[in-house]
Formats: structure tokens, sequence, C-alpha cells
């Protein structure tokens, strides 16, 4: 007996006690669902006579672009959100944002949702995590997915050569002090991190250029840690902002940093940061979603906050 005469999936969702993504789930016949949790959906799916909206259908377009970020306390963030909107609103689609946190299970919750209301592609800048299950999670998905910032997997990635970038910023510095270790400040590394991931690599990048240039150097996680004397390679500009206020902006040091964020521009010490454009890593990363054709790899540039 029917009891609507049109009952939607987050009714459903209600009635069988669960979310609207299982609920999803069980309608589409896709995986991570429980075969007797899809089973009893179905069930009371015919028992309501769930139909499903065709204009909303796979096959639709929904115009909207999902995309994961960590925050948007950092500057970075703030600045690639809206070259994100800007390249998806030249070509007609909005975005929708869901944040992480730096949590995988509010990742895994958000693309979730995105699954759920059926964006037309994602862009995931992604916490990191390398395992097998995350990533049959990801390709079950079936949508169209662009990583930006960490690398996984072989998923399709836009952005820059970590590695290389900040390879040749350590060489670059490295090369103006005669004596003296060479520090590089990265909190980060406290954390574990996954062989790809973009902190990892920036740390081979660092690594590689002390070996060919022959510097002493060494690894700094406690800003505590850091001496005033020889340079100071941080692997974020955010990292660069802690070494300065706790050194007294010492001029006699050599110091970079990672992202070139215009507050650096109020710094009253030179400071050569990896400079990218964000617009471009949006520009492309829209291509990709879109089925345009697209560039994988963004270049870099060194910058110094006082030319």
């Amino acid at each position: 007996m029917k009891r609507f005469s049109k009952i939607t999936t987050t009714q459903l969702a209600r009635i069988c006690g669960v979310s609207q993504g299982t609920v999803d789930r069980a309608l589409h016949n896709r995986k991570g669902i429980n075969p007797e949790t899809q089973a009893r959906i179905l069930e009371v799916a015919k028992e309501y006579d769930y139909r499903p909206n065709v204009q909303m259908g796979d096959q639709a377009n929904s115009m909207l672009i999902g995309v994961v970020l960590f925050d948007l306390y950092n500057e970075y963030f703030s600045k690639l959100a809206m070259s994100l909107v800007k390249a998806a609103r030249n070509l007609g689609y909005s975005i929708i944002f869901q944040f992480s946190e730096k949590d995988e299970k509010n990742e895994k919750k958000a693309l979730d949702y995105f699954d759920y209301i059926g964006v037309d592609g994602i862009v995931l800048f992604s916490v990191g995590s390398d395992n097998e299950e995350y990533k049959n999670y990801l390709t079950s998905l079936k949508k169209p997915i662009v990583l930006i910032g960490n690398r996984l997997f072989d998923l399709p990635f836009v952005g820059i050569d970590d590695e290389k970038a900040m390879y040749d910023l350590s060489k670059t510095i490295a090369e103006k002090i005669p004596s003296g270790d060479v520090q590089y400040f990265a909190p980060v590394l406290n954390k574990p991190l996954h062989a790809i991931n973009a902190q990892r690599m920036r740390l081979n990048g660092f690594v590689q250029a002390m070996r060919t240039l022959g510097k002493s150097h060494r690894i700094v996680t406690n800003v505590e840690d850091l001496s005033n004397d020889g340079a100071i390679i941080c692997a974020t500009d955010y990292y660069t902002l802690q070494a300065l206020k706790h050194l007294g902006y010492p001029e006699n040091v050599q110091i970079a940093g990672f992202d070139n964020l215009s507050v650096l521009k109020n710094v009253i010490v030179k400071v050569l940061s990896v400079d990218y454009s964000t617009d471009k890593i949006a520009e492309e990363s829209i291509n990709y979603i879109l089925g345009r054709k697209y560039t994988s790899e963004v270049e870099h540039s060194l910058v110094c906050n006082m030319d």
C-alpha cells in the first residue's frame, strides 16, 4: 500500500534509519553498503513506491563541482578557493565547498555528501590516506576526481612539482652561505606522511639539494630548536612567519619559504619563496573535471618579498 504520493530519498533514509548516502548507494547499486542493508532499503523503497526524479538522474548535469579543502584559515586556501570559484564560473558552473580540517573522516563525509547530491566532479585536496581501501572507495564514486596539493595513488593531479621546487629554492639559498648549517623547518614532519605527500616531496627536494652542494643540514620540527645562524628553509610561508617571529626577525640569516603569501610583503627582512599560480591550478582542475584538455604540471618560480 502506498503511503505517500511521492517519497524522497531523505524520507527513505529517515524511515530506514540510515544516511542519505547509504540510500543512494542502495538505489544505484554502488559499493560500500552491507547487502542486508541494501535489501532492506530496496524493500522499503518498493513498499513506498519510490520513483527517482528523472531530471536529476545520473546522466543529467548538476552544473555543480564539489571541492574539498583543509580549511580557509590559511591565506593559501582562501586564494585557491577564489581561483576555483572564478574558473568554474567562467564555464557556467558553481562550486560547493566542504572542509576536512585535516581529518580523514571529515574528508570521507564530504565526499559522501558530494556523491549523494550528484556533483559533476570533485576537486580534492586530500589529507592523504594511501591505503588500498581508500583508493577503492575513491574509484567507487564513479565521478571525475582530480587531486590538488597532495598526490594519491595514480589518480589525476594538477599542481607544481613540489620536489623540484624545493630543490631549486634550497640550492639557491644554500649557495649564499659560506658556512653554517642549513636548517629545514617543517613541524608537519612530526606526523606520519605517505611517500608522495607534498610535504614529503618537499623534504626530498631539500635533502637532494644539500647532498648536491655537500652542505651540512638538519631537520627542525620545533621552533624552539631553530638557531639564527646560517640559513633557514621553511616548508611553507606559514612556518616562515613562525620562525621569523621566534628569532626576532634576524637580518643575518638567509631565510626562505613556500607559497609566496601576500603577508610576506609586510615582513621587514628579505624572504625568498616559491611562487605559482593558484588560478592556473584551478583552471586546469576544472578543465579535467569537464573533460577538456588540461595540463597536469604547473610552473613555479622563486620570488623575493622585497623585489
